[in-house]
């Protein structure tokens, strides 16, 4: 029985751990610790002093059974800045001389459930921090990493959760953007021209390559024309498109040879507890070959806007209350049960194309079908499904490329009708094994995008 059992264990261990490709892409996009911090050098960096260890409390402890709970931090930390970004960016004097936590992220890997979900905090969440009283999430990381934050974090995490985190990861904006440079840059897909002065940020719209200095200014926006009704939220969306896009990358063949040369180089840009067993995401590294992108679940802790009067403060301030809704999610990763639909969408909030599976229907297109996966893939949509042949189940192809979908999935067929122009969308009364789908026929190529206009249209959230 021994002998029989495991290569299943084996395989499902690996498949769980797309930790390592979730990780590898953490490393990069998804700790979207985008923090205003003193660059940390050296390789492998661990921190002066272990905040989990000796730690009296259930909030955090070893692995069990292969369950591990990733806490992923950045800071909006002003050390570290020249002059010249302290005049752009602001001190932390400007900023009340504290470290916040703008970027929360927990990975969550077990292998029973083979997929890595990785879930989003947003600052707002209004949480009762232990020892302090309620406040947004984000002060719980005040002191930083040497001042007790990080288990500051995990405690209230675990009081809101009831999940015990067993590492953390941090990594600032220098570091950020060095790994981004290490990889070579990340190829995203940019559907309309996108400037945000507060975050650096000033794209053109089309399919690029970005440096570590514009995909740090990416992940940090919220002040984008279509961020006006939940700037925090609309970023997240964006961390998680991101992080997709370098997941789909980091899956390719070709990449997955490069990847144990890069271990050493990513982690020496971050901060992590000693505990972290980094021979073992050696070597899982190593063992990604066939593991789709799909195999990692993107989710935010879904609130509902609200404003409070806090004892500390004299006006009501913006918050988000935590949506019952959440307390499913919480409830499936705490039992290893498979997570309920909520936390894919957030309220005021179009999906993210990290979150839309779509599939590629090959209507004996030639190379088009190839293409248009592409453009998908480096926008960060989960592109799980493929390439098929288009089937008899799946309707009539028509004589043009077209964009289907099943009733209740429109808006999914919008956000991806961006970031492929002029392709028109169509329900449909079923698929054959998808909601979202992209029909494409002999002759289409993908148009350029952005058109011309230098604003989105908005894609409105479903009711």
């Amino acid at each position: 029985m021994e002998d029989g059992r495991q290569p299943r264990r084996q395989g499902t261990v690996v498949r769980a751990l797309l930790g390592t490709s979730a990780t590898f892409a953490l490393l990069i996009g998804a700790f979207s610790a985008y923090g205003m911090v003193k660059y940390v050098g050296a390789r492998g960096v661990g921190v002066s002093r272990d905040p989990f260890e000796d730690a009296q409390s259930a909030a955090v402890g070893p692995c069990a059974k292969n369950v591990c709970n990733y806490l992923l931090l950045g800071s909006d930390s002003r050390k570290g800045l020249t002059p010249e970004e302290q005049v752009q960016f602001g001190t932390d004097e400007h900023n009340g001389g504290t470290s916040r936590a703008d970027t929360i992220m927990l990975v969550h890997i077990d292998p029973r459930q083979e997929k890595a979900v990785v879930l989003s905090f947003p600052r707002d969440l209004w949480v009762q921090i232990p020892g302090r009283g309620w406040d947004k999430i984000n002060t719980s990381f005040e002191g930083g990493i040497e001042g007790g934050g990080p288990l500051r974090v995990a405690k209230t995490i675990h009081k809101l959760t009831g999940l015990t985190v067993n590492h953390f990861l941090y990594v600032d904006l220098r570091g950020f953007q060095k790994v981004v440079d290490t990889l070579g840059g990340v190829d995203m897909c940019v559907p309309f021209a996108v400037q945000d002065p507060l975050s650096a940020l000033d794209l053109k719209a089309g399919c690029q390559r970005l440096d570590g200095q514009q995909a740090l200014a990416y992940v940090r926006t919220r002040h984008l024309p279509c961020d006006e009704s939940a700037p925090d939220l609309h970023r997240i969306a964006r961390q998680q498109q991101f992080l997709r896009a370098v997941i789909n990358r980091m899956l390719r063949p070709q990449e997955l040879v490069r990847l144990p040369g890069l271990i050493d180089p990513v982690l020496g840009n971050l901060k992590r507890d000693p505990g972290l067993p980094v021979a073992d995401l050696a070597y899982l590294v190593g063992q990604l070959r066939g593991v789709s992108t799909g195999a990692v679940d993107f989710r935010a802790v879904p609130g509902v806007p609200d404003l409070v009067l806090p004892s500390w403060s004299s006006s009501e301030i913006s918050i988000l209350r935590l949506d019952p809704a959440a307390r499913s999610i919480f409830g499936a990763l705490r039992d290893g049960r498979p997570l309920p639909a909520t936390g894919t969408e957030l309220v005021n909030t179009p999906p993210s194309p990290a979150n839309i599976v779509t599939a590629v229907l090959d209507a004996s297109s030639g190379s088009a079908a190839g293409q248009v996966e592409h453009v998908l893939s480096i926008s960060g949509f989960d592109i799980a499904p493929g390439i098929v042949p288009f089937r008899a189940g799946d309707g009539t192809p028509g004589k043009e490329t077209t964009i289907v979908y099943t009733s209740g999935h429109e808006e999914e067929a919008q956000v991806v009708g961006q970031f492929l122009p002029g392709v028109p969308l169509r329900q449909v009364e079923h698929g054959s094994s998808w909601d979202v789908a992209v029909v494409v026929t002999p002759g289409y190529r993908p148009q350029p995008l952005g058109g011309g206009s230098e604003q989105p249209s908005c894609v409105s959230p479903a009711a």
